[in-house]
């Protein structure tokens, strides 16, 4: 039986997206397809404050987002707490054109592509929290969105070169039996709209006067909609020359859940210097994803992949460790230290279903774990009875981009790069 490659999609926006400026938050694929390419989750820290002195909030932790940042610092409120932040998101549509020349042992040639991307602003409830204190314990809970994104992405691109004929060995794997010559134009259209929220609930308890602890379970609730449709148009064949045809589609409609927790610790030797620690363990979820009938090439990726097969989507472990210092009662100093597992990203990863490294979905990639960096300065000026509050703030996002190893698919799949926020 032979695998013919003749009409399957190109789906280059793993290397598109590889041009762009990277958004806010961290992006996760599970396949190499357009709508898992971009995913802006919410790491930060909720509220304000938190944002106003760049994030490093874990030493700090004395409101009613301590339920987020440090549920040790619950125990800090006297008095019952409601808070709720409403953002606002929005992303500029962003165009990327790209032109590689390209070497591996399944293609050999050069690809052209150029990328869309118009995610759609959005008005929504992020964080909300309610925090009831009693003597020495603390209970909280709160509902946080880690990921809200609605978006669309176009991808248009040519193919010129000399790519492999595979068919099936008796060991059930492909295996090269010929090359051939392709000169097609290729789109890939695809839409996302998914969701995740958290639902908290939290308990600090102080050991000491100056050492709490706090825990708090993580319901996580995951929905997600989208589709990828591929379409082709063979300019090397006279006859579908100037025709576009579909080649394949997938579709997920899938919704899962998970728990997770988090551990928090706080820690105030003096007054004037604090010291913080936190663990919050990531949502592993498990959503189905569907290869449609219909399309030239649909029954090939099907013999590939199955009908149906099971997406993994984890967010990343992370551990992060706060101090804060106030060398004179208006001035504080602020500095965390987060090292995220981005290589949790790699969880049920699965290559192969872009063109490029189809059929060999063993092709390895990878992802460095890093660790943010965030720094603040708050100074209170007083006026009377109100004090004003003055803050500067700014942290360090590292790259967080899944990239190849073998070299060659290197240029197409590269490392991403740090970005510097300031507030």
């Amino acid at each position: 039986m032979t695998m013919n490659t003749r009409r399957r999609p190109l789906l280059v926006l793993l290397a598109l997206l590889a041009t762009l400026p990277p958004a806010a938050g961290t992006s996760l694929a599970i396949t190499d397809e357009e709508i898992f390419r971009a995913f802006p989750f919410n790491l930060q820290n909720p509220g304000a404050r938190a944002m106003g002195i760049g994030g490093a909030f874990i030493s700090l932790a004395d409101d009613s987002t301590a339920a987020q940042a440090n549920p040790a610092g619950l125990t800090q409120l006297r008095d019952a707490e409601l808070f709720a932040e409403l953002r606002v998101t929005g992303r500029d549509e962003v165009a990327s054109n790209l032109s590689v020349d390209f070497a591996s042992n399944t293609f050999t040639g050069n690809i052209t592509a150029g990328a869309v991307s118009d995610p759609s602003n959005q008005v929504h409830p992020s964080f909300l929290s309610y925090v009831l204190p009693l003597e020495r314990v603390a209970f909280g809970f709160s509902r946080l969105e880690s990921l809200r994104v609605r978006s669309r992405t176009q991808n248009l691109f040519t193919v010129v070169g000399e790519r492999a004929i595979f068919d099936v060995g008796l060991d059930g794997r492909p295996v090269i039996v010929g090359t051939e010559t392709v000169d097609e134009a290729r789109t890939a259209d695809a839409d996302v709209n998914a969701n995740i929220a958290q639902y908290n609930a939290g308990v600090a308890v102080n050991l000491h006067r100056t050492l709490s602890v706090g825990v708090t379970a993580v319901l996580g609730v995951l929905s997600i909609d989208g589709r990828v449709d591929n379409t082709f148009s063979d300019r090397s064949d006279p006859l579908l020359s100037g025709l576009t045809l579909l080649d394949y589609s997938t579709r997920i409609d899938d919704d899962d859940t998970d728990f997770a927790a988090n551990v928090g610790i706080l820690w105030r030797p003096i007054d004037a210097f604090r010291v913080g620690a936190v663990y919050r363990q990531g949502h592993r979820f498990v959503v189905t994803e569907e290869i449609s009938e219909i399309g030239f090439g649909s029954q090939t990726v099907k013999k590939q992949f199955g009908g149906t097969f099971e997406n993994v989507i984890h967010t990343p472990d992370s551990y992060g460790l706060g101090v804060s210092w106030r060398p004179s009662e208006p001035l504080t100093f602020f500095l965390d230290a987060v090292h995220v597992e981005y290589s949790d990203l790699l969880d049920g990863y699965r290559p192969g279903l872009n063109r490029i490294t189809y059929p060999n979905d063993e092709t390895a990639f990878t992802v460095d774990d890093g660790t943010e960096v965030h720094f603040g300065v708050e100074y209170l000026l007083v006026n009377g009875g109100t004090p004003l509050a003055l803050r500067v703030g700014a942290w360090r996002d590292v790259d967080n981009r899944i990239r190849a190893v073998e070299e060659g698919l290197d240029v197409v799949f590269p490392a991403g790069e740090d970005v510097t926020h300031y507030t």
